[in-house]
């Protein structure tokens, strides 16, 4: 078993050997290219966020942007057994959660609701499609002091629209009919994808 824990997005200095798994919205860097960092700089358009410039072996030069894009970083061992890591495989096989979901802001919205601990991570499927009222009604009684679960109430309305959004959008770019219990059925299913992604890097 590898010693290596593989986090998502963890910093960078130059020189580090880094695998990207995802590029938002370019193909010249597919998932699983490895390439060498050059340079990092501040994000003149991004607040918390840096541009990473890197030299990809299969010889582009795009830079990573820490707002959208997601990488690990490697050594020996990683490289070694990423091929048969179901991390890596769980990424090949869930491209459209990168291509329409706003994968950073459920992200964060995951992170504040595991820091409130009003439930297990495991279960908190529903809390990403449910919106405000449906959360605090059943979870929001003597949580008043809870910082970060009143964090999770201002951002639940903003969670359940991404997912709309974000399965309206797929169904559009694959031609599905847009009917109200596909796209319920379809927010379940995205919802448990999104949450085994960050269980798996969190």
């Amino acid at each position: 078993m590898s010693r290596v824990k593989k986090e998502l997005n963890p910093q960078l200095s130059i020189g580090d050997r880094i695998m990207c798994l995802h590029m938002d919205g370019e193909t010249s860097v597919p998932m699983g290219t490895n390439g060498t960092v050059r340079k990092i700089s501040r994000d003149p358009f991004e607040d918390d966020s840096v541009i990473i410039d890197v030299m990809w072996d299969n010889g582009n030069k795009l830079s990573l942007l820490s707002g959208t894009d997601s990488w690990i970083k490697l050594d020996e061992e990683t490289i070694k057994e990423q091929s048969s890591d179901p991390k890596y495989d769980f990424f090949n096989k869930n491209p459209e959660i990168f291509d329409n979901f706003d994968w950073r802001f459920l992200r964060e919205f995951l992170n504040k609701l595991r820091d409130s601990g009003v439930i297990n991570i495991l279960q908190s499927q529903p809390f990403l499609y449910s919106g405000k009222d449906w959360i605090d009604r059943y979870y929001g009684e003597n949580q008043e002091d809870n910082e970060d679960f009143q964090e999770v109430l201002e951002m639940a309305n903003e969670s359940k629209d991404k997912m709309i959004q974000g399965v309206l959008k797929y169904m559009e770019s694959n031609g599905i009919e847009i009917e109200l219990s596909e796209v319920n059925h379809l927010i379940k299913k995205f919802s448990s994808s999104i949450l085994n992604l960050y269980i798996s890097f969190f």
